[in-house]
């Protein structure tokens, strides 16, 4: 029984070793979780990746440890038996037999597995950041997500009103989270499986009646970097196992581009030292935290009065071909809009592609201070709640009707909700376009609600310079480069029809060229 004794000895010290490691990550942890309360659910996303395994790895260790200490006090079989227990671990079957239900994972090896697995699926096809692993690069694409939003001083107090003791905790904070991103999680797991795999050898080989898992080959721990290949990742693609606000988060996560992030991330994956970046955090955290109708210039409204922020194509006004007094008089009265002057209804009148939604767009791109809300025909019912909600802010806002129809029924919500609103918005005002089709019959009671109206006339594509314009022009929103093979083919395709097309017959045709060729 010495040589055990001397032999346990040995794994003691291996247990203790691995544990102090093991508590820079969990001592870190709960200093956080002081500052940033968190939450886990099982198959989720932690807010730090393999928290809930480290902790749990934590208490397998300092358990293991009083084992082996029993043991090698009185060497008896109970005590060699409950030492034995403990290299269960690493044997023990992550899933079910085949089947798509997943047991409840009930040890720190099993934790790490599942949760890798996990993180695997949502960060499959991801830019790796500059980093040294994926652990991480998964570990800054979730701070925004989870950790700084839920730190009080980062998300919601600004730097400079920050007293010294606030500031020193929240460098604290960002220190104790890059004590835990330094953590070499894997690493960790190895050795603590390969000392599980150690201590059943050697107890395997000792002449006690111990039971055995003699024929059961030790569970394989997978590397974490990008490439790893796991059957887990195909059967989560179905997610069944998940509630839906579960399968959300993962999903949100997966398809999220983190661009935003990324300046951010890039530092913090360089810094020595995050305590010193707090600056830049905090920056980070209240840009984040803007109100969309700050942070967006355009939006598109909803059924229910909801304003959604999106990107519109990078549109210049001189892409706007042949229309150019038109775009003057239009910026002309935008800009002294901006400036604090009264703009009356506009109306935009022209053929479907002639320019009067890029011309619109273009000059919210080009003019500060204004915002542009686009507004179904369907949905002008809301319009007064649209405008009270972005006169509240210190900008100009125009909602924007595209193709108005004048349909009774849509005229008469229009009518209803703008009447009077001049007098109670003066910040905001109403641009539609319309088809000259659809004004031929309109009364001229209706006319005169829209005071200006900007006629766009159909550019004659026939003409060789204008269709070469065109295509500059529209070469440069595709981003591709001209060339006058594209006028060519372009001519060859419509023929004789070339004098009835809009402007925008000449993008939608390099856009397919552009798909066909895979640019």
């Amino acid at each position: 029984m010495r040589d055990l004794a001397d032999v346990l000895s040995g794994f003691g010290t291996r247990t203790n070793d691995l544990l102090r490691d093991t508590w820079k990550f969990t001592l870190s942890l709960n200093n956080i979780i002081t500052y940033s309360p968190v939450a886990w659910n099982h198959k989720g996303l932690d807010p730090m990746p393999f928290s809930r395994a480290m902790l749990r790895l934590e208490d397998e260790l300092k358990s293991l440890s009083r084992s082996i200490i029993d043991a090698q006090d009185n060497g008896s079989v109970p005590a060699l038996e409950r030492l034995y227990e403990k290299v269960e671990p690493a044997f023990r079957v992550v899933f079910g037999g085949g089947g798509r239900e997943s047991q409840l994972a009930a040890d720190a090896i099993s934790l790490y597995l599942e949760q890798q697995q996990v993180l695997l699926f949502t960060y499959t096809g991801k830019t790796s950041l500059v980093v040294r692993s994926s652990y991480q690069d998964i570990f800054l694409r979730q701070l925004a997500t989870h950790t700084f939003v839920k730190h009080p001083f980062l998300s919601k107090e600004s730097l400079d009103r920050a007293g010294a003791e606030v500031k020193a905790y929240a460098e604290d904070f960002l220190r104790s989270l890059q004590r835990i991103y330094q953590t070499d999680i894997e690493g960790i797991f190895r050795k603590y499986h390969s000392l599980l795999v150690d201590l059943h050898d050697t107890l395997c080989k000792h002449p006690i009646r111990v039971p055995t898992y003699v024929g059961v080959p030790p569970r394989r721990i997978a590397s974490t970097d990008a490439g790893v290949v796991s059957d887990f990742i195909g059967e989560m693609r179905e997610m069944a196992d998940l509630e839906d606000s579960q399968r959300e988060q993962v999903l949100t996560l997966r398809y999220a581009d983190g661009s935003a992030e990324t300046k951010l991330y890039r530092r913090l994956a360089v810094s020595p030292d995050w305590g010193a970046e707090l600056g830049h955090v905090v920056a980070f955290m209240h840009q984040l935290n803007q109100d969309p109708l700050t942070k967006h210039a355009v939006f598109e409204a909803g059924a229910q009065g909801e304003l959604e922020p999106v990107e519109i194509e990078e549109a210049k006004s001189d892409q706007v071909i042949d229309q150019e007094k038109n775009v003057a008089r239009l910026r002309t009265l935008l800009t002294a809009f901006v400036k604090g002057g009264h703009m009356p209804f506009t109306l935009l009148e022209g053929e479907g592609g002639v320019g009067k939604t890029l011309s619109l767009q273009a000059l919210v791109r080009e003019i500060d201070g204004l915002k542009l809300v686009l507004i179904s025909s369907d949905y002008l019912g809301q319009i007064r709640e649209y405008a009270q909600r972005m006169a509240e802010g210190p900008w100009r806002t125009v909602l924007y009707i595209d193709d108005m129809t004048f349909d009774p029924r849509h005229y008469e919500s229009f009518k209803i909700g703008t009447q009077g609103m001049k007098r109670f918005y003066d910040n905001v005002t109403v641009v539609a376009a319309a088809n000259p089709s659809s004004l031929a019959h309109l009364p001229p009671e209706v006319l005169r609600r829209w005071p200006i109206r900007i006629k766009y006339g159909r550019p004659n594509l026939a003409n060789g310079a204008t269709l070469r314009k065109v295509f500059r022009a529209n070469c440069d929103r595709v981003g591709m480069e001209y060339a006058p093979s594209l006028v060519t083919a372009f001519r060859k395709l419509h023929r004789g029809a070339l004098k009835t097309l809009p402007p925008s017959a000449a993008y939608d045709f390099l856009q397919e060229v552009k798909l066909t060729r895979g640019l």
